[in-house]
């Protein structure tokens, strides 16, 4: 782990043992609520009714005490600026890491708070509540799983014997397989690399349980060009480029990743050369 236990880390500043930011036992990184979406009083029945129903953002309180370890004013000030700088406002989603039980986490969102006390300023300290809004509320694993280049399948061997009765040795394939694992208590997106040559790549996710889940995108991604793929928020990019999406070529679904051990399978319309990287990381509630 990057992080040691009971350390915190948000845009590289470092909370927690070790540092001057104490952390406390009341800051909880998993506190998740439901949302529902429609829900009210049953008109002519007891009890009451509730539509479709999704977790909820994912608030984190982080109450934290600074000390510097001396009765230094103007070192708990310079902490306490580096705290609001690290806990200022975002455009974008940012990481927050944090090491628990031997495990490094991780949470997709936007700082929210960072609201100091001037009460022990005097003797050198001060103690400050800052808050984390995890947008996506799902906590990830720190770590990123990865697994390619997997390149397209070629096949090796094959033939049949013209003996009295015809005798077939099956061909072997090469290349175009691979495992996925991850742990958690979820399934989670994937994120998947396509680089050309690749005429109408196909992927296909074969879950633990023999389920068998396949996107193909019609069209030619050519040489020195590639398709950035999410299965979690079901974007189709070439390039990476959010102008360039190819979302209407998709076709079938988006896999997820199951827990256990799942068989994924590269293929093309034809031979080519083209491969397929593939990225994700284990998910909690």
């Amino acid at each position: 782990m990057a992080l040691t236990e009971g350390q915190w880390q948000i845009r590289g500043l470092t909370l927690g043992p070790g540092t001057a930011y104490d952390v406390l036992d009341s800051s909880n990184p998993f506190n998740c609520q439901v949302r529902a979406e429609q829900g009210g009083d049953r008109a002519w029945a007891h009890g009451s009714w509730s539509g479709v129903e999704w977790q909820a953002e994912r608030v984190v309180p982080i109450n934290i005490l600074i000390d510097v370890g001396a009765n230094d004013i103007a070192a708990t000030i310079e902490a306490r600026h580096a705290l609001a700088a690290a806990f200022r406002a975002s455009h974008v989603d940012l990481p927050l890491t944090f090491a628990l039980g031997g495990r490094e986490y991780l949470l997709w969102g936007r700082p929210r708070m960072v609201e100091p006390t001037m009460d022990l300023l005097g003797v050198g300290k001060a103690w400050v509540r800052a808050a984390f809004v995890a947008l996506d509320p799902m906590i990830y694993s720190a770590t990123e799983h990865e697994v390619g280049p997997v390149s397209l399948p070629t096949w090796s061997g094959g033939l049949t014997v013209p003996l009295t009765v015809p005798f077939t040795v099956p061909a072997t394939q090469v290349g175009g397989l691979d495992d996925l694992s991850t742990a958690g208590t979820v399934e989670v997106g994937l994120r998947l690399r396509v680089d050309g040559p690749v005429p109408q790549p196909r992927i296909t996710i074969t879950d633990p349980d023999g389920a068998a889940t396949t996107l193909r995108v019609d069209i030619t991604v050519p040489s020195g060009q590639w398709l950035d793929i999410d299965t979690q928020a079901r974007t189709v990019l070439l390039n990476g480029d959010p102008a360039a999406s190819r979302r209407g070529q998709a076709v079938g679904e988006f896999p997820l990743l199951q827990l256990g051990t799942s068989q994924l399978r590269f293929a093309a319309a034809e031979e080519a050369a083209g491969t397929l990287s593939v990225r994700w990381r284990d998910g909690w509630w």
